[in-house]
């Protein structure tokens, strides 16, 4: 064990004075090297907490970039770093925090070739991603790994919390398939670029991982069942703590008896994609030619009408001139009874944040009036302000 430094003690020491905590809690987490996966509004305060308290060695994946549409809730990043690698970003500020933290970045994407060397090298995974496929795959590679994953998750005004593969002596608690061993439908996920996120309520779960973290890598505090906690800090019971399935040695294919379950060895053979329903052709092909985004510059006054999909609440905060609002739920329940309330025979573009609601809402119009034309406008509203910048999104 490395052992502490005189500046280590003051730092520390209000931990320090902590019954049950001391040199030794200290010192474990000084010797410990924790992966933290996903850089956003989860990993920042994770990796700030875990940080700030002494942990040695921090590794931060993500190949995605700082935005501004960021700074609201991925406390790390600032305006100057916008553009940064995320992973980078969050280095330079716990550089700044904690001169005694080894902080790497891995600019990369987790994969199938990396995953379980990247998590066999370190004490304890953190997940702070915001997609199913890459929950699977973290998941996957700290069973093989022999590895426990403290995975967070939050959207919109709730988040949950969870310790997978938990070390409980002779025991290990379930993993993610146990929880869930078929993938759920890409159309029943949504992300918090879709569904939108409060940056406090990813303060809250990322800091609880890092709590939970600490306790892992220390020993401190009472060792308990596997449970998930669900945070719902606007409803009427923000905390409520649900015990899980343990482990399902008769089914899953990283937990369960080989004798009887059909085992997952090499991730770089497991077709993670296919698996999550993402490779399959798509259900929403249409028969009219989508509008690219250099053909949008006519969409507020071309001769088409414009629908906008987006929920109403969305169509609120930013739109373009002359659009019509058509939720997707709506056309969802009746696309018939949606297009009754068009103009009749013009030309329909459909429209929404991205190109996704609007592709799916263009097949069911479409399949519902076979005589009329309606066209995806590809990139969406996201798009159109990439060619006209005087339009304000979100």
């Amino acid at each position: 064990m490395g052992a502490l430094s005189a500046e280590e003690f003051s730092r520390y020491s209000r931990q320090l004075l902590l019954p049950g905590f001391g040199v030794h809690a200290q010192t474990a987490l000084k010797d410990a090297r924790v992966l933290i996966v996903g850089a956003g509004g989860l990993g920042c305060p994770a990796a700030q907490y875990l940080a700030a308290g002494g942990v040695g060695h921090l590794t931060i994946v993500d190949a995605d970039v700082v935005e501004t549409s960021n700074l609201s809730r991925q406390i790390l990043h600032t305006d100057e770093r916008v553009g940064m690698n995320k992973a980078q970003s969050i280095v330079a500020a716990i550089r700044i925090l904690n001169p005694h933290v080894h902080a790497e970045a891995y600019p990369s994407f987790l994969n199938t070739e990396n995953a379980r060397d990247l998590t066999a090298s370190h004490d304890l995974v953190l997940d702070c991603t915001d997609n199913v496929m890459t929950r699977y795959l973290i998941s996957d590679a700290a069973v093989l790994a022999d590895r426990q994953v403290v995975s967070g998750a939050a959207q919109g005004y709730e988040g949950q919390l969870i310790v997978l593969h938990k070390n409980l002596g002779d025991i290990r608690g379930p993993c993610y398939r146990c929880l869930f061993p078929e993938a759920p439908k890409p159309q029943h996920t949504q992300s918090c670029d879709d569904g939108g996120i409060l940056g406090s309520v990813t303060g809250l779960i990322g800091t609880m991982q890092a709590i939970e973290a600490i306790k892992l890598l220390t020993g401190v505090g009472e060792v308990t069942q596997p449970t998930i906690l669900f945070a719902t800090p606007f409803g009427t019971q923000p905390f409520r703590s649900v015990r899980v399935r343990p482990i399902q040695t008769k089914r899953c294919r990283l937990c369960g008896d080989p004798s009887i379950v059909d085992k997952i060895s090499d991730l770089t053979k497991e077709d993670y994609r296919l698996f999550c329903n993402l490779t399959a052709p798509s259900s929403f092909a249409v028969r009219s030619e989508d509008v690219s985004i250099l053909d949008s510059r006519r969409l507020p006054e071309g001769e088409a009408l414009v629908v906008d999909v987006r929920p109403p609440h969305e169509y609120a905060i930013t739109a373009l001139s002359g659009s019509q609002n058509l939720s997707i739920d709506q056309v969802r329940a009746n696309a018939a009874n949606a297009i009754a309330t068009l103009p009749e025979k013009q030309p329909v573009l459909v429209v929404c944040r991205s190109g996704n609601d609007s592709r799916e809402a263009v097949h069911l119009l479409q399949s519902a009036d076979p005589s009329r034309t309606f066209a995806n406008v590809t990139g969406g509203l996201r798009g159109y302000a990439s060619y006209n910048p005087s339009f304000k999104m979100y």
